[in-house]
């Protein structure tokens, strides 16, 4: 069985499950999704399950696997090898890509190969110009009427009235939308904790 050392996945289920209504999302035809953090791969797992059923649909993982200021240490120590040893355990292993590196150096080189995908999860790097490069170069791949999906749109690891807006996605998340605006389909009641979006044309 794959082990976990935390759940901050399945509280957003039923966020996504509505999300991926709206996209009328059809897990029996072939996909391509790109997952930008990893973790230890609930999300992966999920993913491959609920959203990949399809023998040629496909998941790329992103992820430096070198943990952040979110994680102890005990999860930062031994975690690409945790997330190989759980997604390993899948029946859709040979489905997953993994892109040991940060995250504009994979969507570069998956955008220089062609790649365009159904689903973007953006979950890597907290900080608001990581994120913001996350955001910009996912929607770069997404095909239109694909769905992005960002995670921690009110996230801080700091302390309440003290908080550096550049230590958080919001602000990268807020220019985006901002600027992409016409080129995006919000998704109603989505800008909570995570925020959701379908492409609408390039």
């Amino acid at each position: 069985m794959p082990e976990f050392s935390a759940d901050w996945f399945t509280a957003n289920i039923p966020h996504w499950k509505a999300a991926l209504a709206f996209v009328r999302w059809d897990a029996d035809q072939p996909r391509t999704a790109v997952e930008i953090g990893s973790f230890e791969g609930l999300s992966s797992l999920w993913m491959l399950e609920n959203l990949l059923r399809h023998p040629d649909s496909r998941l790329h993982c992103i992820d430096t696997f070198e943990g952040g200021v979110e994680y102890t240490q005990a999860q930062n120590d031994g975690m690409f090898d945790r997330f190989v040893a759980n997604v390993g355990q899948a029946a859709g292993r040979t489905k997953v890509t993994i892109h040991r590196q940060r995250s504009n150096k994979a969507l570069l080189k998956l955008a220089a190969q062609g790649l365009r995908c159904d689903f973007v999860y953006v979950d890597g790097s907290h900080q608001a110009p990581d994120v913001l490069s996350d955001l910009v170069l996912s929607f770069e791949i997404l095909k239109p009427g694909g769905l992005m999906i960002c995670d921690d749109y009110l996230w801080s690891h700091e302390e309440l009235g003290r908080q550096d807006i550049l230590n958080s996605p919001k602000l990268a998340i807020d220019a985006f939308t901002n600027i992409f605006r016409r080129k995006l389909i919000f998704v109603a009641n989505s800008r909570t904790w995570q925020f959701t979006c379908v492409k609408r044309e390039d």
